[in-house]
């Protein structure tokens, strides 16, 4: 998330370690983020910049990354990183 924000990256993270998630998600061991809000624009399908931001997140390393195109993340973007 540092490397995100030094990129120019603002965003707002709405599930970290907590909330309810898969029995297996990375979320519980801090491998895993969400997002709703990048650059002061909400996330959404026709959003400008979740895209590039999942793309980053693979660069940096993330092997998941989930947006607004993938069922059940039509608000959010998710990335993760391996175990």
């Amino acid at each position: 998330m540092k490397t995100l924000a030094q990129d120019g990256y603002s965003f707002t993270v709405i599930a970290l370690a907590g909330g309810s998630h898969s029995r297996a998600s990375r979320h519980y061991e801090g491998l895993a983020f969400d997002v709703d809000t990048i650059n002061g624009e909400k996330v959404r399908y026709g959003s400008p910049h979740w895209r590039a931001y999942l793309r980053r997140c693979g660069q940096l390393g993330a092997t998941e990354t989930l947006g607004p195109s993938d069922r059940g993340r039509a608000t959010h973007i998710h990335a993760a990183w391996p175990r």
